[in-house]
Formats: structure tokens, sequence, C-alpha cells
């Protein structure tokens, strides 16, 4: 199985945040995460096989959460302005509540044998970068946007995720809900 935890956001958040995607389409060629795939991501795990995840959902049920507030807002890119591979919506309020769940993860299943992530960058990808064929618009639509507030929701809790590829694109499950 195909593993990574992650905050699901709102339907209806992830419909702002797709439309803001959509707008890419001017610039160059875009891969768009499908609306309903949007999420925080907090650890890839990779393929682990399926004798393993009990054992994960045992060891990350541990975890104590908080309720807390996630806001959605500013848009950005990795690496860098100069080579965009990757376009995403960032979190402001609520930035470090997440942090620190990442490093409650990060922390438990370095236990089972997982590497800790060397660097973690709170966002959600909205879209990949084919090819840009109009990076001095792209960078103008990413300045506007850089502050633009997506909204806002109260989370207390995280998901282990099973991505299935496909030609068509991942399909997510959630497989448990930690809260």
């Amino acid at each position: 199985m195909r593993l990574f935890l992650a905050i699901n956001l709102p339907d209806e958040l992830k419909k702002g945040i797709s439309q803001r995607g959509r707008d890419l389409s001017k610039f160059g060629k875009f891969k768009l995460v499908e609306e309903e795939n949007i999420h925080l991501t907090l650890k890839f795990l990779g393929e682990v096989e399926e004798k393993n995840v009990s054992e994960i959902v045992n060891t990350l049920k541990q975890i104590n959460l908080e309720k807390f507030k996630i806001g959605i807002r500013g848009v950005g890119v990795f690496p860098n302005p100069n080579f965009i591979k990757v376009v995403w919506v960032g979190v402001e309020e609520g930035s470090n509540e997440v942090i620190e769940i990442q490093k409650k993860i990060d922390d438990a299943l370095k236990k089972l044998g997982f590497p800790k992530d060397k660097k973690f960058h709170h966002h959600a990808t909205i879209a990949r970068a084919k090819f840009v064929k109009d990076k001095k618009g792209l960078l103008d639509f990413l300045e506007k946007n850089k502050a633009r507030e997506f909204g806002s929701f109260e989370t207390s809790s995280f998901d282990l995720m099973e991505s299935k590829l496909s030609r068509e694109g991942p399909e997510y499950r959630v497989v448990e809900i930690f809260q």
C-alpha cells in the first residue's frame, strides 16, 4: 500500500483553492490536483506492506491532538520562482500546530524505521508545472496572490491515507482517522 499522512481540508475550501489552480492555465501547462484530492501533507510513508499498517495505526493513536484553527493563505512555488515545479497554497494561522503534529508523527514513526523528514514545509499542492510559457505573467500572478486568504477551519484530527496510482491520476482513500 502506498501511504501518507495528511490533514484533509473541508470541501468548500478545496473549491476555492481549486479555482485558483485553474487560473494557472493561461501561464503554461500545469497538471492540476483534482479538487477532491487537495490536502495538507504531513508525511509521505511510501510503499508499506499491508501487514505493517496496524502497527503504524497503533503507534499514531498515541499522539494527542487538541482542536485548533488552520488558516489557508498565500500561493507559492517549489523549488523557487526561477525554476517552478510545484504551485501550492500555504498555512498561516495554525502553522505552529501543524509543525508540532508533523514532529510528533516523525518521532513516533522513527521507532518503526521511517526516516525523519529533513525539511518540512506545510502546504497543499494545487498544481505541478509541465511547461511555463508566460513566466512574467505567472510571477505577477504569484505576487498578487501571495497574501490571498482562502479561508480557515478547525481540526483536531489527521488521516492515514492510501494513494492508488492510475492513468487517470491518484485515487485517495482514508485508511484511519486520528483524533
